[in-house]
């Protein structure tokens, strides 16, 4: 542990220049004493660590030292492809190798090499999280990443429309899109694809997963992906449109049918758009509220409108006792709340 430690400090010196005691004992997770008694032991084994005194002083190199203790270990090399990518590490249980692994490929860097990646740190990150939202929790990650490490078929308990079933696959790989998880796996011969989230429970069986030849899986999930956008509407929509509902209706219809829906119009519009199934359809649609009005199919449109009824009738009555209970207590919440805040 002493050792790892020693060497992450080393690392640090060489790729930082100089460093104080704090921001190394920050990055260690250490007291500024251990710092110190770890940089003691390394100039005692011979490594030329120099100190300066006052605010701009800290530990350095001596000028031209280098470590050769930069080789990346099988561990580490694992966590490579994750490089700029911190937090799906993280979810996968890979940060800390993560980081030693970065930190040795940047130690390893000099002249115009590390000043080249240091500019392209500046200037690019990758975000793999989409806006206004947060990623799904995948509570059985780590155990399907070791899955498919370990090339073992597993017996999933996955729910899907609400129910929960039983799944015995062969897991391929895993996927991060638009920040959330999807596990790539044959079932019964068939390549299949799971969203993570879904996952229950994962018992690990003794079959080994026989890997089809050549299986690349960026170029499976670009096919898998290009299957489920370019699937057949289930039905087609036509609607009449505020053009301030256009962007948000552009983002609840399929890939293929995005195009159709003019985002930069500045009045209302008739347009007919494609949707996977018609409960999609009445549910996308009525998340628009009165900024769109189903034209047709007629059983669309009624569909549409008993849910509409249905919710208007919610509201054309007092709430229940029990509703207005929960308000009430709500603000005299808020009023002792106010009170507590007066007499602080």
């Amino acid at each position: 542990m002493r050792a790892s430690r020693m060497m992450t400090l080393l690392l640090q010196l060489q790729v930082r220049g100089q460093a104080s005691a704090r921001e190394l004992a920050r990055h260690l997770e250490v007291s500024e004493r251990t710092v110190q008694r770890d940089v003691e032991a390394l100039v005692a084994a011979g490594i030329p660590v120099r100190s300066t005194r006052g605010p701009a002083g800290g530990y350095r190199l001596d000028r031209g030292y280098r470590t050769r203790l930069t080789g990346v270990g099988l561990d580490e090399a694992g966590a490579l492809a994750f490089l700029g990518l911190a937090g799906p590490a993280e979810q996968l249980g890979l940060g800390e190798m993560l980081e030693g692994a970065r930190i040795k490929v940047w130690a390893s860097l000099t002249g115009e090499a590390r000043e080249r990646a240091g500019r392209t740190v500046e200037r690019f990150h990758l975000d793999p999280v989409r806006w206004y939202g947060t990623p799904e929790p995948v509570p059985c990650l780590t155990q399907l990443a070791d899955a498919v490490w370990r090339d073992r078929r597993v017996r999933l308990r996955y729910v899907r429309d609400g129910r929960a079933t039983a799944r015995e696959i062969e897991p391929l790989g895993l996927v991060l899109a638009a920040g959330d998880w999807y596990l790539v796996a044959l079932r019964d011969g068939q390549r299949r694809t799971y969203r993570a989230s879904r996952v229950r429970e994962v018992e690990p069986l003794d079959d080994v997963v026989a890997r089809p030849a050549g299986f690349d899986l960026a170029r499976s999930w670009a096919e898998a992906r290009r299957e489920l956008e370019d699937e057949e509407p289930g039905v087609e929509v036509t609607v009449r449109a505020a053009a301030r509902a256009l962007p948000r209706l552009r983002r609840l219809v399929p890939v293929h049918g995005q195009a159709l829906v003019p985002v930069t119009a500045t009045e209302e519009v008739e347009l007919t758009v494609p949707f996977e199934n018609e409960s999609w359809a009445c549910s996308a649609l009525l998340s628009l509220g009165a900024a769109v009005e189903v034209l047709r199919p007629a059983a669309v449109r009624e569909r549409v409108a008993d849910e509409a009824r249905g919710a208007a009738a919610h509201y054309a009555r007092p709430p229940t006792n029990s509703a207005r209970r929960a308000g009430a207590v709500r603000a005299s919440s808020a009023m002792n709340g106010t009170a507590a805040t007066v007499a602080e």
